[in-house]
């Protein structure tokens, strides 16, 4: 045992009781509380392996999990799992090659063990089954959607065409969040897609909250045709693209954040249909041609006639042939013409469909540009300069064209540049680290290892140093008092030669005053050398 150590515990073991009681509270709360942080700081992370799991999932997941030795907390009663973070991914792959979790739908697993037993109507039954269960699992990749559930309806086929009916199919859906217009429409398309025969404006989709999100019947009242959505939705799509498109293209010239757009559309919600029936009377067409003539012969007693050139009929009934010669009668000849024209006509019917734009309203604000100006008292500022009007101008015909300004429907632009409250923000945060993801990422990945860094130089120079230091000081004072004062015949002849002026007694007592640990080295002598 070293002579400072062995020096530190005498120190120790001399002191009060109390004293001893709080050096060693002291100590027990730092190393409790450096215990506590450390513990803290090394606590393992778990993030959520699957949530909304069916109880059968749920306990297959669990003891799968039991059997790979990997810890697990249960949360959401139990149709919840969460995983050390670093566990999670790997632990998805492993349980996903054993096919969980399987959820309470089926697939085309059912026929994975076919039954050659089974009739031609269970077959069929099961197929669709599958079918159901394979785009319920397939819709319910999107984040947005917890559970899913398609339900088809296919008729049989039918030998006679006009018998034939057309598929259909509903879907339900439970959301964790809204879906957006093009996620719903790609739904759609999925399931419609996957089935034979099924077009998308059979299908309808609706959500547990009783909503219709989509209503397949195309031509219903407040809907459009092949549009999908209603009016009001039609509506906003047109000015999200319309404003997408001036304000991309704006910020391209004056900087991203410096320019804002709105547009403002009226849509015609009527479906208008037109009959328009029109005549050309300078373009005429034969449409008949109809001649007739005839001849009377006034010198026969009969009173046959002659039509167009022929022999009178009771002549030729009789058998009588015409004479060869002329036999001095006198005949009358009489032709009527009629001819019948068609004119020209033209017949047009024009249907315009709901959904026509009338009016589009385009108003854009633009940030002008910004100078540093030195003051009188030596300080710079942003002074604000706004865009003359032949930028404006500029950027007025710009919009027109990137909004497919009509004038025949009486669109209205504006083109206004202002000071933005926020353009000294921006220019500030120029300056800023823009790698910020980056070292988000980093402190993520290596935040822990810096704070145990961190507590353990703490606890070294809080604890650990003082410590040492104390027990060098005290080791030091102790060495030195021994040097001093060498072992107690000396002392004592010390005090003892000083009773010219005072006895011994009151000369120990004043240098036990002054100097308390010197007089405690020579009683801790005094003690040694009788042992």
């Amino acid at each position: 045992m070293s002579t400072s150590f062995r020096d530190f515990i005498q120190f120790v073991a001399a002191l009060p009781l109390a004293k001893k009681i709080s050096i060693a509270a002291v100590i027990l709360m730092v190393i409790a509380g450096f215990g506590v942080m450390f513990y803290l700081a090394n606590q393992e992370n778990y993030q959520v392996l699957y949530t909304g799991l069916a109880p059968e999932d749920a306990g297959a997941i669990v003891t799968r999990l039991k059997e790979q030795n990997i810890p697990y907390k249960i949360t959401s009663g139990g149709t919840g799992i969460m995983v050390p973070e670093k566990s999670v991914y790997e632990t998805r792959l492993s349980l996903a090659g054993d096919g969980l979790p399987g959820g309470s739908t089926v697939g085309f697993e059912l026929f994975d063990n076919p039954d050659f037993r089974t009739t031609n109507f269970v077959q069929q039954l099961n197929y669709r089954r599958a079918l159901q269960g394979e785009l319920a699992r397939t819709v319910m990749n999107f984040d947005e959607v917890k559970k899913a559930a398609v339900f088809l309806a296919i008729p049989k086929e039918s030998l006679f065409v006009e018998d034939e009916k057309q598929p259909s199919a509903s879907i339900q859906l439970d959301l964790n969040q809204s879906l957006s217009r093009a996620k719903v429409e790609s739904i759609v398309r999925l399931v419609a897609n996957a089935v034979e025969g099924l077009d998308s404006s059979r299908v309808s989709v609706v959500d547990t909250r009783g909503r219709v999100i989509f209503r397949g019947n195309a031509g219903e009242a407040g809907e459009m045709a092949g549009m999908g959505g209603t009016l009001l939705e039609y509506k906003k799509n047109i000015e999200k693209e319309i404003t997408d498109n001036v304000q991309s293209m704006l910020e391209e010239v004056v900087g991203i954040g410096n320019a804002i757009v709105r547009v403002s559309a009226e849509i015609d919600t009527s479906e208008v249909v037109v009959s328009e029936e029109e005549y050309d009377p300078t373009v005429v067409v034969v449409r008949s041609n109809k001649l007739i003539e005839e001849t009377i012969d006034e010198g026969n007693n009969d009173d046959a006639m002659a039509v167009d050139g022929e022999e009178p009929v009771a002549n030729q009934r009789a058998g009588i042939l015409p004479a060869g010669g002329d036999n001095g009668g006198k005949s009358k000849v009489s032709k009527n013409a009629t001819t019948n024209y068609e004119i020209n006509k033209i017949n047009r019917r024009v249907v315009r469909p709901a959904g026509t734009i009338q009016r589009l309203s385009v108003a854009a604000v633009i940030d002008g540009e910004y100078r540093t100006v030195t003051q009188n008292d030596g300080t710079t500022v942003r002074e604000y300069v706004p865009r003359d009007a032949q930028a404006l101008e500029t950027f007025e015909t710009l919009v027109r064209n990137a909004m497919g300004f009509n004038e025949d429907r009486e669109d209205q632009v504006s083109v206004q540049s202002v000071p933005f409250k926020s353009a000294m923000a921006v220019e500030d945060m120029a300056t800023m680290d823009i790698e910020k993801p980056g070292f988000s990422r980093l402190l993520e990945q290596y935040g822990k290892t810096v704070f145990n860094l961190i507590l353990i130089v703490c606890a070294f120079f809080l604890v650990v140093r003082p410590l040492i230091k104390s027990v060098k000081d005290i080791g030091t004072r102790a060495g030195e008092a021994n040097t001093a004062l060498p072992p107690g015949d000396e002392s004592v002849k010390q005090i003892s030669e000083s009773d010219e002026t005072q006895n011994s007694r009151q000369r120990a007592a004043e240098l036990s005053a002054r100097e308390p640990e010197r007089a405690a080295a020579v009683v801790r002598s005094w003690i040694s050398s009788e042992a």
